[in-house]
């Protein structure tokens, strides 16, 4: 007989606390449940904290020059600069071969676009600024949508349902509920508009290193997934494509990284970094 290892354990040598007998008596009942080292102390959530100020920060910086006939390398610049300013790192830069600090997705491009000398932002674009800065070894990460000059009503109601399919999603995170709520909640209202839900990538745990557990998917069923506790830190970033929810991978990009929608219609996508608390989520990126 093999027996299953728990995820969770109690502090050695001290009582359970009520948090710790929810989770168990959620582990017994055969749902995953996070394991301790992904609670954050109150001494990391500060440290995350900072780097959402500096991340929040390095965006505004960006809402502030963006324009038509900027090229996404600027962006990339005013991202590198504001790190260097705010004693800050870009986590992209060279991460798994990623050359850039922040990654600039037009239109059809869904995520890891590649911030290019001779890519000009036209009118009528839409483009999704990712960026993730490391402050003291703590992490944040976030990405907003910009529209460039006047674009169409279908573009504009795209970035619009996206942004809702993110607070929907960061309204359905509470305390002990489970990350499949937060997918169910985009994928019903995206596709109420006839929308499409990215499946090939997800939201993601987040703080101490880039990417940790739970993987936050933006689709599927209520009650699945990792439980939600007190003390996590985690990305909601739904990508929501006016067609097909599937993607490719940009053969013509060499380094392996631009992700397009399936149809090459516009895609949009909005982000933050969450904690969650005893009453819901907190923002760590506003």
């Amino acid at each position: 007989m093999i027996l299953k290892k728990k995820r969770w354990h109690c502090i050695k040598g001290q009582e359970p606390t009520e948090m710790d007998l929810k989770i168990m008596a959620f582990e017994k009942k055969g749902k995953l449940v996070p394991t301790r080292d992904l609670i954050k102390t109150p001494e990391q959530i500060e440290g995350i904290r900072r780097a959402g100020v500096v991340n929040t920060g390095c965006l505004d910086a960006v809402a502030d020059a963006i324009h038509v006939g900027m090229s996404t390398q600027e962006i990339d610049d005013i991202c590198m600069q504001f790190c260097k300013d705010n004693n800050a790192t870009p986590a992209c830069l060279n991460y798994e071969g990623y050359p850039k600090s922040v990654c600039t997705s037009i239109n059809e491009v869904v995520c890891h676009g590649i911030p290019k000398h001779d890519e000009f932002l036209q009118e009528g674009d839409i483009i999704n600024v990712d960026m993730t800065c490391i402050v003291d070894g703590y992490y944040a990460d976030a990405s907003r949508m910009f529209i460039i000059g006047k674009t169409t009503p279908e573009k504009e109601k795209l970035v619009k349902v996206t942004k809702e399919c993110l607070e929907i999603g960061a309204q359905a995170a509470k305390p002990y509920s489970f990350v499949g709520d937060i997918g169910h909640a985009i994928q019903k209202h995206a596709e109420k508009h006839g929308y499409g839900v990215v499946r090939d990538l997800c939201g993601h745990g987040v703080g101490l290193d880039f990417h940790e557990e739970p993987e936050v998917l933006h689709f599927g069923y209520a009650g699945t997934g990792m439980l939600l506790v007190p003390g996590m830190v985690f990305t909601i970033e739904p990508m929501i494509n006016m067609g097909t929810w599937k993607v490719f991978l940009d053969a013509d990009d060499p380094y392996g990284w631009e992700i397009i929608t399936g149809d090459e219609q516009p895609s949009a996508q909005w982000e933050h970094t969450f904690l969650m608390t005893d009453h819901g989520v907190e923002i760590l990126t506003h």
